[in-house]
Order: C-alpha cells, then structure tokens, then sequence
C-alpha cells in the first residue's frame, strides 16, 4: 500500500484527489494517509471529504510515515521549502501548481533533488486533460504557427501571488501545446483583464488572456500558414483523475514525466509577467536549464 501525505488543506485540490485515492478508490493500493492544512478548520474539512485518518500538526509529523507526498498551498512561494525536507527524506514529491514563484529558487530545488536522486513533478490539471493530445495534433497540422491565443480565468491582482496563482493554468497549458523556449513576456493589463505576450522564437507570438470573471473554461485558437484552429479544451468526468494517474505512476516507477526544462519554463513566464506588470515594460524570461531527469 503506497501511503501518501498532503501539505495543504486550504486549495480545493487536496479534498478533490483525496476523494479519487481513498472515497472512489479509483488507485489500486493507495491511501492518503495524512494531511496538514494552514488552519486546523481547513485540515478538518479536507480530511473528512477525503476520508484522510490522520491530521498532523507539524508535516515533518509525516516523515517515516508516508511513502510519497502532495504539496498544495494556494500561494507558490510555500511549496518548495515545504518539500524540501522530505526530498531529503528520499520521499517522491507531487507539487501543484504553481512549482514555485521563482526560477532561482526552482533550479535549487531541482538540484537538491538530482543530488538525493528523488522523483519530483509538477503540472496543472488542465495540460493533463485527455483531450490535449489530440488537440495538439490538430495544431501540429497547421504548419508553421504564425500566432497562438489562450484565454481562462485568473486574478493579476490576486492575493496568492497575483498572475501565479491561476494564470498558471493558462501557461502551463501553452507550454504544454507550444513547449519551453518563451524568450520576452510583456504584459497589458485593463481592469481585471489581464494578457501576456509571449514571444517564442521563429517568428511566433502567443497571446494569454486571463479574466477574474471567466468564464470558466480554457479555449485555444491557433493560426498557422496551412489555416486555423479554434477549440474550448474539453475536460475529462473527473478533470483531477488524469493528473493523479501520472504522479501516482511517477510515485511507483521513480520516473519523471517532465524534464526540468518543462518544470521551469511556467515559472520563467509567470515570473516575467510579474516583473512586467510591474514595470509596464517586456521582460526577458529566465532561461532555464536542461540537465537529466531523475529516472
């Protein structure tokens, strides 16, 4: 029995895959087991939606007791320190979204978790769909891309790290679709509308569009010299179910989905759309390194 701990109880995903591993049962010989949460109110609430036995009030509780780990705070820039101790531990981590609110501090994780030879992954839920392969054929029919469009819902303003916290989707979406290589982002903002440029190499521009006020979904257009592409993402019964598969299977084999190119390169764009708001000026992204995955 694989016996997994959240950190983090405040972020609506932790009840959701709680309910998928011990409610549903849909991962054969897998349990949450523990869960510390923000408040003991949020830690409460999550365990009883997800069945969760036992609330911890320090996760380094968790340390000898667990097998793999979830990391789920509402705010980024919490997420690594949190896994790093069990990094360390030789304990496999799933970070949700974002990964982190800085490059630098990513590459340091990411090395520190080369050095233990531990498994680490992170992504948001909508890149996982099972709908984006196929979407991503369609897009590869087009030819060279002359320019790409992604809008969903997000908060530049928001108080878990502004266009971190949901914008992520979107980004992590186009990395997905597009790949890592952004080199400039520049950001506009009008209200609680919120667009980044990103310029990819060879000529290509893609446009990501968030709104405090949705609607919800995520929608895709594409144009290309062969023609256009214009689709709503569709998303699976249980929009949680895919991505919970690839951390558990990562949890098993010891292999990573991503290399850390595709971990970071989110991370780089977001932190340059940050800067750009900022400075109402384009921002050159952080470039982020290559080296071997784990596995």
């Amino acid at each position: 029995m694989l016996r997994m701990g959240i950190i983090g109880a405040e972020n609506s995903h932790s009840g959701a895959i709680s309910q998928i591993i011990n409610v549903e049962q849909a991962i054969p010989d897998m349990a949450v087991t523990h869960i510390w949460g923000e408040t003991r109110a949020f830690a409460q609430a999550t365990a009883e939606k997800g069945q969760i036995p036992t609330i911890v009030r320090d996760p380094l509780q968790m340390l000898g007791e667990i097998d793999c780990l979830m990391v789920d705070h509402r705010h980024g820039k919490f997420h690594l320190a949190a896994a790093a101790p069990f990094v360390d531990a030789g304990i496999p981590c799933f970070i949700d979204k974002p990964f982190c609110t800085s490059v630098k501090e990513g590459k340091w994780f990411l090395a520190r978790r080369r050095e233990k030879g531990v498994a680490v992954t992170t992504f948001s839920a909508i890149s996982q769909q099972s709908s984006i392969p196929g979407i991503k054929e369609e897009i590869a029919k087009l030819g060279k891309l002359r320019v790409a469009q992604i809008f969903g819902p997000g908060n530049w303003k928001g108080k878990w790290g502004g266009i971190f916290f949901y914008g992520i989707h979107c980004v992590d979406l186009m990395t997905e679709l597009f790949g890592p290589g952004v080199e400039t982002v520049g950001a506009a903002t009008n209200g609680q509308t919120c667009t980044l440029v990103c310029r990819y190499p060879d000529e290509l521009n893609v446009l990501i569009t968030t709104h405090a006020a949705g609607p919800g979904g995520w929608t895709i257009t594409a144009t290309g010299e062969h023609g256009h592409y214009h689709a709503t993402v569709p998303m699976d019964e249980n929009t949680y179910m895919p991505g919970t598969r690839r951390f558990v299977e990562m949890f098993r084999t010891g292999v990573e989905p991503y290399d850390d190119a595709r971990i970071l390169a989110p991370i780089s764009v977001l932190e340059a759309a940050a800067q750009s708001i900022t400075k109402k000026k384009r921002v050159k992204a952080a470039a982020v390194a290559m080296p071997m995955a784990v596995g």
